[in-house]
C-alpha cells in the first residue's frame, strides 16, 4: 500500500504523536524525519526536500500554518497533511486557501495515518503524471490538444537532437521563446545555461552585449565582461527578433557559427566558445535579404532547422486548454480558486486573437481580477474585449446538414472549374456515375453548362458592356487536357 522510498517530514509538539508516526511509516518502509521543534523543522525544509509533510496546525513555537505557506512557497512539489487536535475553522479555512486538503484529526490509530498518507501520495503521484503527459518533451511546458500542437512537439524533439541552428518565425505572441526553451532542455546540453537576448534592444553597444569587452576598450568600460557568448558557453543562447540585428554585427555572427571564434571588444586575442544559436523572428527574413537588410548567408546559416508557429486563430480547439492552464497557474499564485463557465470559455475560442497566446493570457489576468466570487462568466468576456456575444449552437443533425452542404457547394464548383463543364473529366475526378452526378448537381442547384468556356463568353458577349467589334479571348486559370498529357510526358 506504500510508496516505496518516499521522504517524509513530521512535525508536532507532541513526542506521542512523533512516535506513533515514526514507528507506523518506518514499518511500512517510508523515510521519515521527525522533528518537535518547528524552527528545526524549517532548517531542514530549507536544506533537504519531502515527498510529504505532516504538520501540527498549532504549535507553540509557530504556527502551522507558516510551515504549510513555506512549503507551498517552495520550488519542490511537496504534499502536505495538517494534524489538529480541536478543529479551528479559521485556521482550516486558511489551510484550504493555500491548496491544503488533508486532514489528520486527533486522536487518530495507525490506519487512518497508514491511509490518509497513502490517499496524499496518490495524489501527488497523478498529478505528476497528468503534467508528464500534458508536456511530453523533456520538462516541456507546451498547452494543446490539436493536430499542430503534436507535430509542434514532434519537431521539437527533431531539433533537440540535432546540434544544427533553429529558427523559429511566426508572429508575435505565438510562444517561440517558449519553444527555445523546450528545444533546450530536451537536447544533451540541458544542464548548461539557457540565455535570451532580444536584438531589437541592444541598441549602440550590440556587439559588446553579444560578444564582451575587455576594461578601458570604451568610455564606461570599468570591467571586463564575457558577453552573451562567453556566458552561454557549452549551453543555449536564444537570438529573439534576430531580423533586427544590426548588419554590422551580422559579419560578427556568421563568423561565429561557421568557426566558433569571436573577438571581444578591446581585445585582439581569439576566444572559442561551444553554444548553439536558437533564433527567431516575426519578420520575413527572404524578403530581408533581397532588400540588402539581412545577410542571405548568415539567413541559411542559421535556419538549419526551421519551425513556423502557427497564430492562435488556426489552432482554436487549443484555446480551452490553454484558458484551464492559465487559471490554474493564477489560482496558485493568488491562493484563489477560479471557474470559467462554457459560455465564456466558447467566446474565447471564437475571438480571433491578434496578439495570440500572450494577449489571450493577459486576458485571463484581467478576468480573474473581475470575476465575483472567482466565476469567469460570459458577460465578463464580452465586456472585456467589446464584441457581441453570438452563441448559437444548432442541434447536431442540422449543423452536420448545413456543413455538409456547404463542402458539396465547394467541391463541385472546384470540380466544374477545373473541368470547364466537361462531364467527362468531372466525372473521371470524381469517380461518380453520370445520373448519381447530376442528380447532386441538381440539388446544389449547379449546372456544368455554366463553366463551359463557350458558356462564359457567350455571357460575356451578351452583356451591354461587351464590345460589339471584339470577341474576347477566354482564358483559363485551369490546365488544359493536353497541359496536362504534355505535364505527364515531361514528369
Amino acid at each position: 500500500m506504500n510508496t516505496p522510498e518516499a521522504k517524509i517530514l513530521a512535525v508536532d509538539d507532541d513526542p506521542q504523536i512523533l512516535d506513533i508516526i515514526n514507528a507506523t511509516l518506518t514499518a511500512r518502509g517510508y523515510y521519515v524525519e521527525a522533528y518537535e521543534s518547528p524552527k528545526k523543522a524549517l532548517l531542514t525544509l530549507c536544506r533537504k526536500s519531502f515527498d510529504l509533510v505532516l504538520v501540527d496546525i498549532v504549535m507553540p513555537e509557530i504556527d502551522g500554518i507558516q510551515i504549510v505557506s513555506h512549503v507551498k512557497n517552495s520550488t519542490s512539489p511537496q504534499e502536505i497533511i495538517v494534524i489538529t487536535g480541536e478543529p479551528d475553522q479559521e485556521k482550516i479555512d486558511a489551510c484550504k486557501e493555500l491548496g491544503i486538503h488533508n486532514f489528520l484529526i486527533k486522536p487518530f490509530n495507525a490506519q487512518q495515518l497508514e491511509f490518509t498518507v497513502y490517499a496524499a501520495l496518490y495524489f501527488q503521484r497523478v498529478q505528476n503524471e497528468l503534467k508528464a503527459q500534458i508536456s511530453p518533451v523533456g520538462e516541456g511546458r507546451l498547452i494543446g490538444i490539436s493536430k499542430w500542437m503534436h507535430q509542434l512537439r514532434e519537431q521539437i524533439r527533431i531539433a533537440a537532437k540535432s546540434a544544427l541552428p533553429v529558427l523559429i518565425t511566426g508572429e508575435t505572441g505565438t510562444g517561440k521563446e517558449l519553444i527555445a526553451n523546450d528545444i533546450h532542455s530536451a537536447s544533451n546540453r540541458s544542464n548548461k545555461p539557457f540565455l535570451a537576448i532580444n536584438c531589437a534592444t541592444l541598441g549602440t553597444l550590440a556587439d559588446s552585449e553579444l560578444f564582451g569587452h575587455v576594461s578601458g576598450s570604451f568610455t564606461g568600460a570599468t570591467r571586463s565582461t564575457r558577453g552573451y557568448i562567453g556566458s552561454a558557453d557549452g549551453g543555449t543562447l536564444f537570438l529573439d527578433e534576430v531580423g533586427d540585428l544590426p548588419l554590422e554585427l551580422q559579419a560578427k555572427l556568421l563568423r561565429f557559427l561557421d568557426s566558433g571564434e569571436y573577438l571581444r571588444v578591446g581585445e585582439a586575442k581569439i576566444r572559442r566558445a561551444d553554444v548553439r544559436i536558437i533564433s527567431a523572428t516575426n519578420r520575413d527574413l527572404i524578403s530581408l535579404c533581397k532588400e540588402g537588410k539581412f545577410r542571405e548567408d548568415l539567413y541559411y546559416r542559421l535556419a538549419g532547422y526551421q519551425i513556423r508557429t502557427l497564430p492562435l486563430r488556426a489552432h482554436p480547439e487549443d484555446i480551452p486548454s490553454l484558458v484551464w492552464h492559465f487559471l490554474h497557474e493564477i489560482s496558485r499564485k493568488k491562493c484563489e480558486t477560479f471557474e470559467v463557465t462554457g459560455n465564456a470559455v466558447m467566446v474565447l475560442r471564437q475571438f480571433p486573437w491578434p496578439g495570440n497566446i500572450r494577449q489571450l493570457k493577459h486576458t485571463i489576468s484581467l478576468l480573474c481580477e473581475q470575476a465575483q466570487n472567482g466565476l469567469i462568466e460570459e458577460a465578463h468576456v464580452v465586456s472585456l474585449l467589446g464584441i457581441s456575444s453570438k452563441i448559437t449552437i444548432e442541434p447536431y443533425q442540422k449543423a452536420k446538414k448545413k456543413t455538409l452542404r456547404q463542402f458539396d457547394i465547394d467541391y463541385f464548383s472546384q470540380v466544374l472549374s477545373y473541368s470547364k463543364g466537361s462531364l467527362r473529366m468531372a466525372l473521371e475526378l470524381t469517380g461518380m456515375h453520370k445520373k448519381n452526378f447530376y442528380t447532386k448537381l441538381k440539388e446544389l442547384g449547379l449546372s456544368n453548362k455554366d463553366y463551359h468556356p463557350k458558356t462564359v463568353t457567350r455571357k460575356y458577349e451578351s452583356s451591354p458592356k461587351a464590345s460589339k467589334t471584339t470577341s474576347p479571348k477566354y482564358i483559363s486559370p485551369f490546365p488544359s487536357e493536353h497541359d496536362m498529357a504534355r505535364s505527364k510526358a515531361f514528369a
